[in-house]
């Protein structure tokens, strides 16, 4: 009894672990060491969070490519230097307690 009441106690925690994270498609339109901005689809303003110390920059190379590899030199990276008026197409998870970013995935660039 004890231990599946232990076990049911671990499963809980396990789920809100995983559900306290958001995930924000969209399009970056401006990022420095401490913040980025995101155009979201619907919206007509980009809207800034606050990028976490340890936060993760990943860049996907297709469409297949679920990880992606990572981008050398954070949110300084050359990747992030010149950002068109479009912006740069992006995957934020964005964490629910602190509402800072955790990661950033870009998606694959377009072949032209």
């Amino acid at each position: 009894m004890l231990r599946k009441g232990l076990f049911a106690v671990v499963m809980l925690v396990l789920c809100f672990t995983f559900v306290t994270a958001e995930t924000i498609k969209g399009r970056i339109t401006k990022i420095s060491k401490d913040s980025v901005s995101v155009l979201v689809k619907d919206s007509k303003e980009a809207k800034s969070y606050p990028l976490d110390k340890d936060c993760k920059f990943m860049q996907r190379e297709s469409k297949e490519d679920k990880e992606g590899k990572k981008v050398e030199g954070g949110a300084g990276a050359s990747v992030f230097k010149d950002i068109s008026d479009k912006g740069l197409g992006a995957t934020l998870e964005v964490d629910d307690t602190s509402k800072k970013v955790t990661a950033i995935t870009l998606y694959p660039k377009k072949k032209s």
